[in-house]
């Protein structure tokens, strides 16, 4: 089996929903995570999750050693961009994986090896294309990719050099693999929920299968993402490798996590399950109060929402909105 390490920097107090996040690494035993963090709260890390405490500063140097410019890492944030070299910022840490991973803290995950088998591992030295969770070939090589000077977009010496965000994890990486003409597994496997909107609806899937958004439901069961969604009333499911929040307002209920227990999410609540699930219960736990989102979206992204912010996130919606009418 194909070793697999990911790699999460994170700054700052944890985020809710961190001992779900850890909950789900747990289930997946044959996989690593590995945390840099100045967060010293004590959480339950299960054995495949290993911490490493640095300050700010320390991680900054950590990042400075890897370049022969100056580099700018002014916050937290602007990690995004330099995602893309974890496989030279910490080769130390990953000697002996095969494969390394970045990925986000606001999602849960499934059975990982179920959508990424060993054989999509052999075929492919970039697995998934979403800055939430791609995967690559711990090779000198592949690890120095994201160096490539791509004729027609942002290249890492500029954005390094600047305080500015350029998604180089995600854009940038996808421009220098089409440039390449390097193909990457890019299969949608993972539930992807709209960002900043009421609907606890799925995106990056087809059109045609928007009426499985209408009435649907989510388990965290036996270490699988399921989702449960009705047609005429009659239930059907289908497996995730994770789920992504992306920024929602989540209430996660439980105080701790069991992986014996089974655990619901619906808009926009995580809870224990505790009754069966029928198409009356689905229902029940579809509804949605436009009003009740917005005032508890605004008041959990509060300091998030600047203006640049607002305008970058209503351009996305109306690109989204065009591209799903093609």
């Amino acid at each position: 089996m194909k070793s697999i390490a990911y790699i999460i920097s994170y700054f700052g107090k944890f985020p809710k929903g961190f001992d779900l996040f850890l909950m789900s690494c747990k289930n997946n035993p044959t996989i690593d995570w590995l945390i840099f963090t100045d967060d010293h709260t004590n959480y339950e890390y299960p054995s495949n999750v290993k911490v490493y405490y640095y300050t700010f500063e320390e991680i900054k140097k950590k990042v400075q050693a890897n370049f022969e410019f100056d580099i700018v890492l002014d916050r937290p944030y602007k990690f995004c961009d330099y995602k893309p070299a974890y496989g030279e910022i910490f080769h130390k840490e990953l000697k002996g994986y095969d494969y390394w991973g970045m990925c986000d803290l606001d999602l849960a995950w499934g059975n990982i090896r179920e959508f990424i088998t060993d054989e999509i591992l052999e075929k492919y030295e970039r697995i998934g294309i979403q800055g939430h969770s791609t995967i690559f070939k711990n090779t000198k090589e592949v690890n120095a990719r994201y160096k490539h000077i791509s004729k027609n977009e942002i290249n890492y010496i500029d954005a390094y050099k600047s305080d500015k965000s350029y998604a180089l994890d995600e854009v940038g990486m996808d421009n220098i693999y089409k440039e390449l003409n390097i193909e990457c597994y890019d299969k949608t496997n993972y539930a992807n929920l709209k960002k900043y909107d009421y609907g606890f609806f799925l995106e990056l899937m087809p059109k045609e299968f928007d009426y499985k958004n209408e009435n649907q439901i989510f388990l965290l069961k036996n270490g699988e993402i399921i989702r449960y969604y009705l047609v005429k009333d009659e239930i059907y499911t289908e497996k995730y490798m994770y789920i992504h929040f992306w920024c929602r307002p989540m209430t996660y209920k439980p105080q701790k996590y069991d992986s014996s227990k089974t655990y619901v999410i619906y808009a926009d609540v995580v809870e224990e399950l505790k009754e069966d699930i029928t198409a009356k219960y689905i229902k029940k736990k579809s509804r949605r109060s436009a009003f009740m989102y917005y005032v508890k979206s605004i008041w959990f992204n509060r300091k998030k929402l600047t203006l640049k912010r607002i305008i970058f996130n209503i351009k996305g919606k109306i690109k989204y909105s065009m591209e799903r009418k093609k």
